[in-house]
């Protein structure tokens, strides 16, 4: 048991490893008293009056109460995360976390305006925007057996969400953030071939160097033939 375990954790890719364990230890440590989460919520009077710069962090690591939506979060994460650091950008932490960047830049507006002082779904909920639209054809099952294309997955979540009678306004902001860093990434750069919209600065590159030296980046131009989409996925599956 220990040594799967070890084999998982040395598995993740970098920056999945890292924030999923944040994102743990924050959690679990708020449940259990040891951190106040009250110091963990984005509140923009204690970022300007107090300078408590850790709050631009804290809100996408802090994921509310422990219990079964948290375990979920958790899933998604290092799941789609693992795929999206480890294939869509071939293990390179750098521009993933320029991604996370972005994202978290972003989701700061609905934060403010919302307000939402906890960020994590959101972030989580860009990654898997992101997946799905790199991934559009992978065949997935959601609970009952209800079958779709990874491409509709996102709304699959919102709508799920809304079945419980909860709130989606923190996966509609993801959904909108992945959409306009997909757009930025993605989308622009097929108009104009020569410009690229997002890179990557080079000091995140130089601190965070990557294992291989990639042939094509997000944005940077149209998939290679011939691209290997991998397996199905069954959502909670192994």
């Amino acid at each position: 048991m220990a040594g799967e375990l070890e084999n998982w954790w040395n598995g993740l890719p970098f920056i999945t490893k890292w924030l999923f364990t944040f994102s743990f230890i924050l959690t679990i440590g708020s449940h259990f008293g040891l951190i106040k989460y009250q110091f963990l919520l984005l509140d923009f009077d204690a970022l300007y009056r107090r300078f408590e710069i850790w709050r631009l962090l804290t809100p996408f690591l802090f994921h509310g109460r422990l219990g079964f939506p948290f375990l979920i979060n958790m899933m998604f994460l290092v799941r789609y995360g693992s795929s999206v650091e480890r294939d869509t950008f071939m293990n390179e932490p750098a521009d993933y976390l320029w991604m996370l960047i972005i994202g978290a830049i972003l989701l700061y507006i609905p934060g403010y305006l919302v307000p939402l002082p906890v960020l994590g779904m959101g972030l989580i909920m860009m990654i898997i925007y992101y997946w799905s639209r790199k991934n559009p054809l992978i065949p997935m099952t959601f609970m009952f057996g209800a079958r779709f294309q990874a491409f509709y997955f996102p709304w699959v979540l919102i709508g799920f969400r809304i079945m419980l009678g909860g709130s989606p306004i923190s996966e509609i902001c993801g959904v909108i953030v992945g959409h306009i860093y997909y757009f930025l990434s993605d989308i622009l750069p097929g108009t104009n071939p020569n410009r690229r919209f997002i890179s990557t600065p080079q000091f995140l590159k130089e601190w965070l160097p990557g294992p291989n030296a990639r042939i094509q980046r997000p944005g940077e131009g149209a998939r290679q033939p011939g691209f290997n989409w991998g397996r199905g996925h069954t959502l909670g599956g192994n």
